[in-house]
């Protein structure tokens, strides 16, 4: 399998729902996936994130995560730094607040009927797009 290949969706959802909970539900219908809250002006493409979380499954097969876990190295790429502090701060989904949810695996990822219609558009990446996918894949060596 190649291990820099991912498959991603991203939800958009409201303040009203529990980031923590959604987060379980979709983990638990997605096994061996990474979830990740974020706030809900991280990203607007569900590319980017599919593209950031292949970094993140490259680094998690060469033993070079940013972060202990798989599911805080994609934070820190969404937020693109290496700072879990900041990246929280700056990118972390809060309670009563919308966020997104980004669900990535290695294989195509479920969505689950509480979040239908809710998914983030997959369009073209833009320049500013690939700049943040650069800049996400530089943080190995800002690290190291």
């Amino acid at each position: 399998m190649n291990a820099t290949r991912a498959h991603a969706r991203v939800f958009s959802c409201g303040e009203d729902t529990r980031p923590e909970d959604i987060k379980a539900r979709l983990a638990a219908a997605n096994p061996g996936s990474v979830v990740q809250t974020v706030g809900a002006g991280v990203i607007r493409n569900a590319v980017l994130a599919e593209m950031l979380a292949a970094q993140t499954f490259q680094a998690a097969s060469s033993d070079r995560l940013l972060a202990k876990r798989p599911e805080v190295d994609l934070l820190l790429r969404l937020a693109g730094t290496t700072q879990i502090s900041k990246a929280i701060k700056e990118g972390g989904a809060r309670v009563g607040e919308p966020f997104l949810l980004v669900v990535a695996g290695r294989s195509l990822v479920r969505g689950i009927p509480a979040l239908k219609g809710k998914e983030l558009p997959r369009s073209k990446l833009t320049e500013t797009e690939h700049a943040r996918i650069e800049r996400a894949a530089l943080l190995d060596a800002i690290r190291a």
